[in-house]
């Protein structure tokens, strides 16, 4: 019984749910048809305000399109005029811009000058600087040279009053002319004669030569013969001024006709002071360079010494230049 009464239960429970659902259905299609009235009266209103909005519009779009037209001419009328506003603030820019790249190439062609001006002086200044240099060592030079001339013509000169010969002359070149006919041949000159020694007149007969020579090498005195002669003393006065040279014995050589004396070259016809341990200082020459030894003349007298190279490297002697 209590299954039965379930069941029972169940089957109002659906028909009551069922009622319900189709009330609600009857209520929606109601609504449905309420609704779809209403839009049908929307509809009907749209499309009336439609109809007007589409008259008005070409007659808005032509005002527009005369509106922007009568701007776009005024902007043109402005831009030939040239009071366009852009225009004028562009303008403006550019006249900046100008006046700006005016300055600065002002600036730079002024930069430009003084850097050129500047370059300009000192290269004048240094190839003055060279011309002045040059100048100086160019006279020098040559005031040297006329110098070293004149000397070597002084030397030349005293060497030819010491040996007596003459300067080399250079022989006249003549021009040997075809001879004319009919005339005299020409006077051959008259030779140079050489000049003959002198010749040696012995007083002395062969017998008393070898008498004499016999006497020399057996170092007899044959008082018939000799007349007796008076022997002076010859021994030389030393000189008290004289300081010889201290140390090593002093190199000295000769080459080449040239005297190398402490370590300096003499030649002939050089002007120096001579001054030796039994010899005062005296002013000379030199006449002539030898082998082993040279000779000088002494200016005061004209006499000529003669003057080793031992006497030089010992110190006995020495030589000096003199100017």
């Amino acid at each position: 019984m209590h299954g039965n009464k379930t069941e029972e239960d169940d089957d109002d429970f659906f028909s009551r749910v069922k009622i319900k659902t189709e009330e609600e259905d009857d209520d929606l299609i109601s609504l449905d048809f309420v609704e779809r009235d209403e839009s049908d009266e929307d509809t009907e209103e749209a499309s009336e305000s439609e109809r007007g909005k589409t008259e008005e519009y070409p007659e808005i779009k032509e005002q527009i399109y005369q509106d922007k037209l009568a701007t776009l001419n005024r902007q043109l009328q402005q831009l030939k005029d040239g009071v366009h506003p852009e225009y004028c603030r562009r303008l403006c820019k550019l006249e900046a811009m100008y006046q700006e790249r005016l300055k600065m190439n002002i600036m730079g062609v002024a930069y430009l000058r003084s850097c050129v001006e500047r370059d300009y002086a000192l290269d004048m200044q240094a190839a003055k600087n060279h011309y002045e240099q040059k100048k100086s060592e160019t006279l020098q030079k040559m005031i040297d040279k006329l110098l070293d001339s004149r000397k070597a013509i002084e030397a030349d000169r005293y060497a030819i009053e010491l040996t007596g010969d003459s300067t080399e002359s250079k022989p006249i070149m003549t021009r040997k002319l075809r001879r004319r006919p009919n005339e005299p041949l020409p006077e051959k000159p008259e030779k140079r004669r050489k000049v003959l020694a002198p010749q040696v007149n012995y007083l002395l007969d062969e017998k008393e030569i070898e008498a004499d020579l016999k006497a020399i090498m057996s170092g007899r005195n044959l008082s018939s013969i000799k007349k007796p002669t008076i022997i002076q003393n010859t021994s030389p006065v030393p000189n008290p001024q004289y300081n010889p040279p201290a140390g090593p014995p002093i190199e000295t050589k000769i080459e080449d006709g040239k005297l190398l004396y402490e370590k300096r070259w003499y030649h002939r016809g050089q002007p120096v002071f001579v001054e030796g341990q039994f010899m005062p200082k005296y002013s000379a020459i030199i006449s002539a360079v030898g082998t082993e030894a040279v000779f000088v003349k002494k200016l005061t007298d004209n006499t000529k010494h003669r003057i080793f190279l031992n006497q030089l490297s010992s110190g006995t002697m020495t030589i000096k230049r003199r100017s």
